[in-house]
This record gives C-alpha cells, sequence and structure tokens, in this order.
C-alpha cells in the first residue's frame, strides 16, 4: 500500500497596514534598544522575523516579542508611502530635542505626516516657511481650486478661487494653535488634517445659473458678476455669483443666501427687457442698457427744450421791462430789496410779493397774467366762499384775479348727472401712477393701491328747475334711462290712459362715492337724481358705476350702504357667492370681474346707532316703550342707564363721566347723532354698571360691553388711534390670524343664542337668573301692544321684541361675516394694514354736509346747486392746497409752487344755444 503524507505549513501572519486617524501612534518614540533591519522593512516577512511567540517562552520575552512586531507594523506602513526608514533617517528621527532644528525641517516634516492622510486631489506642499495645502480639480488640466496655508506661529489662512474665506466656522471645534516646534510637530500635523477634512466636506456654490436662461440679463445687473468657471468646477460650466457670495456651502444645498436673494432684481431685470417702454418713473437701476439710453435722449431733449423756453421767456421779460417798466423811488426799490433778501420767505410767498407788485404796477387789469400758482390760490379761496373773496377784492389791500376769471377755469369741466367722466380719467390716472411706484422697503410695485371701497346714499334736496344755459336743458328732473323712462311712460298709461305722461323732480339725490383701502383718495364718481327709487334700479346704476371703474383699472372689492328698505332689498337681489345657512347675502361674484368677490357691508356707526334706539326703546314702561330686551332671561333695559345717571349726576368723580342728558334723554335729533350712541354704548359705562352691585343690571352690562367691543372691532380710524386710546381692538388689521376675528365670531355667537332664546324662551333657562312676574308675563304683554297698533305684525313679533330689530341684527351679521374674508383676500394682495374705519359711510356723510354748507343759508339745496358744488369741491381737491392738521404748529408749504396750467375755458362768448323752443 502507497502512503501519501500531506505536510501542511503554516504560513507566517503578515502584519497588515492601519488606517490611522491620528500621527500619534505613528510617530511614537521608539526604544533605544530597539533595532530594524533594513531586510525587514523592505517588505519580505518570515516566519522568524514576526511569527507568533512560542508557548515556551516567558512573559517578559512575549512583551518584547510585541513590541518590536508593533515597531515593525509602524516601520512598514511608513516604507509602503515611500518613507526611508534605514538607520541614519531613525537617527535623524530621535534627535535629542535639546538640538536645535531649522523651520523648513520641521514644516518638511510635518508635510510627509499630512500627505499620508489628505483626501483625494488634495496635494501638501512647502515654500517660503508656510504650508500650503491644495486642493486640484478633477479635469486633466489641473488647477488649484482650494487653498490652506499654515504658518509656524499657527496662523492659518483659507482661499477659495483666490478670494479669501473666513476660517472661523471650521477652526471654532480645534483647541487653539501652538506654534510650531520638535515637541508640536504631531499637534500641528493634527490640526492641518482636521481643517482639511472640515473644508472639504463643503461644496462651491453654484452661483444662480437656473440652466443660464437669465444669462442676457446677468451683465445688467450690479448686484452680481460672471463666473466663467476658469478654476474648472464640477457642479457649473457657467454661472452668475453674488458680490458677496460665500463660496463654500454645505453638500445639501446648491446655492449661497447672498446668490439667492439675486432671483428678485434678475426676475426684474428679465421683465424690464420684455418691455418696450417703461414708466418715467422706473428707477435706473432697473432698466435696460438700450433703454437708459433712450430715458437719457429724452432728458436730454427734455432739458433743451426748457433751455430755449427759459431764453425765450428771459428775452421777452427784458423787452417787457423796457417798454412797460415803471420806475420806482430809490427808496422803496431799496425797501423791496431789503426784504426780499433779509427775510426767509416761501416760494409761495416770493411768489405772491411778485404778483401783487406786478398787479399794482399795470394801468389796466385785463392785462395781468396771473402765475398759475396765484390762479389756484384764489380759486380754492373762491370756491370755498365767494362772499369772503369778494370782500378781499373789494377792500384793495391784496390784488386778486376777477372772479370772471376764475369762471373760466372753475368751469373748465361740465357739470353733467350720471358718472362724471372727467373726475373717472383723472382717478384712474392718479390710480395708474400709484401703482406702478416702487416701495422702497419690500422692492415691489404697490398694486394694492388699485382696491377701493364703494359707498352709496340719499341726500334731500328742493324740488326746483334750472336752466342750464351751457347745455340747452332743465336741471332738476329725476335721471332716468331709455328703460326706466318706457316703464314709467306704461305705469302712467295703465293708472289713466288719457292723461299726459309728465317728468317727475327730483326729490333726492344718489351719490356714489369711492375711497380707497390703501390710500387717501376719496372721490364722488356719479349722481343721480332720483325721486322714489327701486332696488332694480339702484341695481342698475350701482353695476354701471363699478363697470365703469373696473375697466379703468379701479378695483372694487366692497359696496356699503345703510340699512333702509331698498338697499336690503338691492342686497338680497343678488347670488351670494358664500351662502350662509340664515339666507344673509354678504357677498357676490364680481359681474365685471369673475374671479373676485363683492363684498356687501352696511354703515358701522349706522348699526351703532340703531342698536343704542333699540336699547332706548326698551323699557317697563307700557307708555312709552314697545321693545322689552330679555336674555338670559334677565332684563336689557334703558332704565338701568338712566338708574346709572341719576345716581351719579351729582358727583363730581364717577366712571362714566360721558353720559349727560343728551344722551339719557334724547330727543329726534340726539338720536341721529352717532356721537351720543357711542358715549353710551361703552366699556366705562358697562364698568360702571357693574361697580355698583345692583344684581339686576348684569345682562345690560354684559350687552353694552359686547357691543362695545364689537364697535370698536370696525372701528379704528389710523394706525395711532390704539395706542392713544390704549384700546388694542381699534389698531390695524395686520394679519390673518388676528385675535379679534374669534371676537367677532362670538359676538355673532351671541346673537343667534338671543334670537333662538327668544324664539323659544323656556328652552334655556340660567340656573342664576332673575325672574319676575313682568318677564314671566312678557308674551301676553306684547300681543296687547301688537293690537293696539304698536307694533307692525309683518315686521315684529313677540319674538323679535325681546331682542334687537331683526333689521339690525341683519346688518350686524351681514357686515361682520363680510368683514373677515374681505380683510384677509385685501391682505394677501399685499396690503399691509388695513384700518377697519375704511368700511364705513363717514367720507359721503362729510360730503353731503359740504354740499349743504356751501350754499350758505339754504341747507336743502336743489339738484344744479348739488351738482355745482360736488364739481367745485373736487376742484379744490385737485388744486393740491394742503390743509392743516393737528392743533399745534404751522403748515409749512401749504401752497406748492408750480407753473403747470390749469384746464380753461377756451371760447367764453358764443351762441350756440341762442335758438332754444
Amino acid at each position: 500500500m502507497l502512503t501519501i503524507e500531506i505536510v501542511v505549513h503554516r504560513m507566517p501572519k503578515c502584519p497588515t497596514r492601519r488606517r490611522f486617524t491620528s500621527v500619534k501612534g505613528l510617530t511614537r518614540k521608539r526604544r533605544s534598544n530597539e533595532s530594524v533591519t533594513s531586510e525587514n522593512v523592505s517588505g519580505t516577512c518570515s516566519p522568524s522575523d514576526v511569527g507568533e511567540p512560542s508557548s515556551a517562552s516567558s512573559k517578559d520575552d512575549s512583551s518584547s516579542e510585541q513590541d518590536s512586531y508593533v515597531s515593525l507594523e509602524h516601520d512598514y506602513c511608513l516604507s509602503d508611502h515611500g518613507v526611508s526608514n534605514n538607520k541614519e533617517d531613525s537617527a535623524v528621527h530621535s534627535l535629542s530635542t535639546e538640538e536645535t532644528v531649522s523651520v523648513t525641517e520641521l514644516l518638511l516634516e510635518a508635510q510627509k505626516k499630512v500627505s499620508l492622510f489628505l483626501p483625494v486631489r488634495w496635494i501638501c506642499i512647502v515654500g517660503r516657511d508656510l504650508l500650503h495645502v491644495l486642493c486640484l480639480s478633477a479635469q486633466n488640466n489641473k488647477t488649484v481650486q482650494r487653498t490652506l496655508e499654515f504658518s509656524p506661529g499657527g496662523q492659518t489662512e483659507l482661499f477659495v478661487h483666490c478670494h479669501p474665506v473666513p476660517l472661523d466656522e471650521y477652526t471654532s471645534a480645534l483647541d487653539p494653535p501652538l506654534p510650531l516646534d520638535s515637541d508640536s510637530v504631531n499637534l500641528f500635523v493634527d490640526r492641518v488634517v482636521s481643517v482639511v477634512n472640515n473644508v472639504n466636506d463643503r461644496e462651491i456654490c453654484s452661483g444662480y445659473d437656473d440652466d443660464q436662461k437669465y444669462e442676457h440679463v446677468w451683465s445688467q445687473c450690479p448686484f452680481g458678476k460672471i463666473d466663467e468657471n476658469p478654476y474648472r468646477e464640477c457642479r457649473y460650466a457657467k454661472t452668475f455669483r453674488s458680490v458677496t457670495c460665500s463660496r463654500l456651502i454645505k453638500g445639501s444645498k446648491w446655492r449661497c443666501t447672498e446668490c439667492s436673494k439675486l432671483h428678485v432684481p434678475i426676475q426684474r431685470r428679465v421683465k424690464a427687457a420684455a418691455m418696450d417702454l417703461r414708466s418715467k418713473f422706473t428707477p435706473n437701476k432697473f432698466l435696460t442698457e438700450e433703454q437708459k439710453l433712450q430715458k437719457l435722449a429724452e432728458q436730454r431733449r427734455d432739458i433743451d427744450l426748457v433751455s430755449k423756453q427759459l431764453k425765450r421767456s428771459q428775452t421777452k421779460m427784458q423787452e417787457l421791462i423796457q417798454k412797460q417798466g415803471v420806475f420806482l423811488e430809490e427808496s422803496l426799490s431799496n425797501d423791496l430789496t431789503e426784504l426780499l433778501k433779509n427775510h426767509n420767505l416761501t416760494p409761495a410767498q416770493s411768489v405772491f410779493l411778485q404778483q401783487q407788485v406786478k398787479a399794482s404796477q399795470q394801468k389796466n387789469a385785463s392785462g395781468m397774467r396771473w402765475h398759475p400758482t396765484m390762479v389756484r390760490f384764489a380759486l380754492s379761496l373762491h370756491l370755498t366762499s365767494p362772499a369772503a373773496y369778494k370782500v378781499m377784492r373789494e377792500t384793495g389791500m391784496v390784488k386778486l384775479p376777477s372772479s370772471r376769471t376764475l369762471f373760466n377755469y372753475s368751469h373748465a369741466k361740465p357739470i353733467e348727472e350720471g358718472i362724471d367722466k372727467a373726475v373717472l380719467e383723472k382717478l384712474a390716472a392718479d390710480v395708474e401712477t400709484m401703482c406702478n411706484k416702487v416701495n422702497e422697503l419690500s422692492g415691489k410695485q404697490e398694486t394694492h393701491k388699485k382696491y377701493f371701497v364703494l359707498m352709496g346714499d340719499e341726500m334731500h334736496i328742493s324740488q326746483n328747475l334750472v336752466f342750464q344755459k351751457s347745455s340747452g336743458k332743465l336741471v332738476g328732473f329725476t335721471t332716468l334711462d331709455q328703460l326706466d323712462r318706457e316703464v314709467k311712460i306704461l305705469e302712467q298709461l295703465i293708472d289713466n290712459c288719457d292723461k299726459d305722461c309728465e317728468e317727475t323732480i327730483a326729490s333726492k339725490i344718489m351719490v356714489y362715492m369711492v375711497k380707497g383701502v390703501s390710500s387717501g383718495i376719496k372721490k364722488v364718481i356719479a349722481t343721480y337724481g332720483v325721486g322714489n327709487m327701486s332696488a332694480i334700479q339702484m341695481k342698475r346704476w350701482t353695476w354701471q358705476v363699478i363697470g365703469a371703474l373696473e375697466r379703468s383699472g379701479i378695483a372694487i372689492v366692497a359696496f356699503v350702504c345703510d340699512g333702509s328698505s331698498i338697499n336690503r332689498a338691492f342686497i338680497n337681489s343678488h347670488k351670494p357667492a358664500t351662502p350662509h345657512p340664515s339666507g344673509i347675502v354678504f357677498d357676490t361674484w364680481n359681474k365685471c370681474v369673475r374671479s373676485r368677490k363683492l363684498y356687501f357691508l352696511s354703515d358701522v356707526p349706522h348699526l351703532l346707532k340703531t342698536t343704542r334706539n333699540c336699547f332706548l326703546n326698551s323699557r317697563w314702561d307700557r307708555k312709552k316703550s314697545r321693545r322689552h330686551m330679555i336674555k338670559n332671561r334677565s332684563r336689557i333695559s334703558w332704565d338701568h342707564v338712566i338708574k346709572l345717571y341719576e345716581a351719579k349726576r351729582g358727583k363730581t368723580l364717577r366712571k362714566s363721566y360721558k353720559l349727560n342728558a343728551m344722551n339719557i334723554y334724547p330727543d329726534s335729533y340726539a338720536r341721529m347723532k352717532v356721537k351720543y350712541a357711542g358715549q353710551v354704548m361703552s366699556n366705562t359705562v358697562s364698568l360702571d354698571l357693574l361697580s355698583q352691585g345692583w344684581p339686576e343690571v348684569v345682562e345690560t352690562a354684559h350687552f353694552i360691553k359686547k357691543v362695545n367691543d364689537w364697535f370698536d372691532c370696525l372701528n379704528g380710524a389710523h394706525s395711532s388711534v390704539a395706542k392713544k386710546k390704549n384700546n388694542a381692538l381699534l389698531a390695524p388689521y395686520t394679519s390673518k390670524d388676528d385675535e379679534r376675528f374669534q371676537l367677532l365670531s362670538e359676538f355673532l355667537t351671541y346673537l343667534d343664542d338671543w334670537e333662538s332664546e327668544a324664539r323659544n324662551p323656556n328652552a334655556s333657562i340660567c340656573s342664576n337668573a332673575t325672574v319676575d312676574d313682568s318677564v314671566a308675563n312678557l308674551g301676553e304683554l306684547e300681543e296687547s301692544e301688537i293690537d293696539e297698533g304698536g307694533a307692525l305684525p309683518e315686521e315684529e313679533t313677540p319674538a323679535t321684541m325681546r331682542t334687537l330689530s331683526k333689521q339690525t341684527i341683519t346688518g350686524i351679521k351681514m357686515t361682520t361675516l363680510a368683514f373677515e374674508p374681505m380683510v384677509k383676500f385685501l391682505l394677501d394682495e399685499g396690503v399691509t394694514f388695513i384700518n377697519a374705519r375704511v368700511f364705513c359711510q363717514d367720507p359721503l356723510e362729510q360730503h353731503f354736509g359740504k354740499v349743504r354748507a356751501g350754499q350758505g343759508g339754504s341747507t336743502n339745496p336743489n339738484l344744479h346747486q348739488s351738482l355745482k358744488r360736488t364739481r367745485d369741491l373736487d376742484t379744490i381737491g385737485d388744486l393740491g392746497i394742503k390743509k392743516k392738521k393737528g392743533n399745534s404748529g404751522e403748515c409749512e408749504d401749504v401752497v406748492e409752487v408750480t407753473t403747470e396750467k390749469l384746464p380753461k375755458i377756451k371760447c367764453t362768448h358764443h351762441s350756440k344755444f341762442l335758438n332754444i323752443d
């Protein structure tokens, strides 16, 4: 039998290369008795050199052999990276610390050690007593992308694309640097490797490239510069970088914060480049180079034209002085010269003095040519008070244009019923100018200034007819279009077919006014003469006005009116855009702009007045009162307010200091004043009632508090009213999450609960409610009052008599439901803040007061006088005469000096309407 013996030789264990994260163990000082031959380091391993220790060996031999193995492993790793490890090199590394080593040698030693741990594409070189660690590009044609410079003193600098970059972000977690010497080489190498790893983890900012689709406008943006990628980065080929670009960013990002901010200016320049024509008010930084050159050429032409006109005017002035000049006495000339030199006169005062001197020198008043600023000043005085203007001219102390001269300016715009086209054109131009203006803070156009509120109301006038010579018409009849006229003729024929159709003289005027939501513009846009207006007629006129405004670029977001029956019928005739369970219509889709809603609001001060009147009629005296309001089985009675007033009227100091006889016992005139209603429905009255300790007044005080808070939420007048009155409810609305929206919602819930309790008074009874005989027998009491004719059965029932009137509750709910979505819509459109009093009829009521006051003792003008006064008020507003605000100080520069001429009637003598039947 053949026997085969297989001998298996165990291969010696070869030392493997360790992965070092630090060089402390690598450069450990070898023991003095340890020696390694060059053959053992050349890469050949024998079992005798690196074999495992035998079992017969002692522990000392094992420890010595292990140390030799570790030393051999370290030497092997160094030889693998090309580091010489012969006896001479070992002698160099084992120099005594007492020997002097040069900085260059230390840097070279550090370079060798740093090179072992550098990432891919990083190299390390020594030059000029600095250690340079460079990051090269990935392409074949290498370029240096990042540079780290380490000085022996510990200073470090970082350069990216040859631009210095702050290094604090990458060294903040490291220990402070130490000067380089023989003992701190390892610490120096550790710091270099850590900084390199931190910098290597960052990526290069790619700039605002966006596939270079905006490359054609890069050269026009001064906030950045073009990067042609000379350093051969892989993240982009060509980009546009901010001048303050941070260069290095985290790997999860694509561009730095500064480069991201370039989106807005680049988009503007793209938009500017796509437009051929730009507004003259557009800043130069938003214009292209061609547009800048075009604008510069236009300005140059304007300057040349004005210069020529100025030279011609100076030549003519010299000729007039030589021909018509008047020699003054030397003393008078010196006095005037001294007056003009030594006094700080405003431009308006200088023009006034010059015009007075010039007018005094005229032999014939018709030869005087008044300055446009003087004409504006005189026209403003004459339209405000013709009698006062006449007195000033007759005294001879002041030279002013004649009334006939001013007539040509004040009647340049024709007086007409319906939509005022002249006012509409001027308003559209002003709105366009405001919307094209760029906000300095946000850098965006203020397009939100196109949103306006439309108000409509009636005013009683006297029924008179006036012949208008300019048009040859009789003014004073009701305004009817062809459809209304035919319907009226048909109605009269049905009533009496033998009677001729007669025109109806207007007894009221319907006025439409617009007010800017975020601007101070207030304009009467249309006026109609009416008799008994219907809801259908009002609907036709209202949408005609809205259509004309929308076509002119003026967006209407809300319609505000009072709570008359015609207005309620007009609102209910619309299909609601947001259906409500109660059936209340508070918004509808705009017929002129289908994508936007039109909100309906009732005048908030009018609602406060009607609420106070309902409260005023809630008394338990059958002879004076028909309403008995009850909430939570407790009375809400005006008797409680009277009791408070009578108890405190003799005291000097009292909380309810605003209560007086006029608002406690109001007459028919005082009932129409909102001021008196606000003095009663106030927080001070509510607190004063509760402080008395009367148990029966708790619900009354709670009702007054609720109404007061609701009114304050919808009555903010201006931005600082909340601070002046220390009432946060009056502050402007700036957020869609405003807490006052919840307060308004709670008030609606309060009204709903009140109505539900009034319909079924026994459904819910409060445990702490006070019930007396008069309350328990309330149903029978109100039934008898209805039978006596104290209330209208179709409008008031026993249930509604326990709450506010139905019209008042409907108006409150409609206004509150429309207010919140309307404010949120306007905030989304860019309006920074909204004052709630924008949505009331105060400007229109003030206009009616000015129309009545403009007729002197006649507080009831006719249709022609109303139209003329409306035109005068509009002209005064267009003159630019500023008004003083506040009760202290003087208003400077009230009159702005301008040479722009006013529109004027060109031909005043004509015979167009001489032949009139």
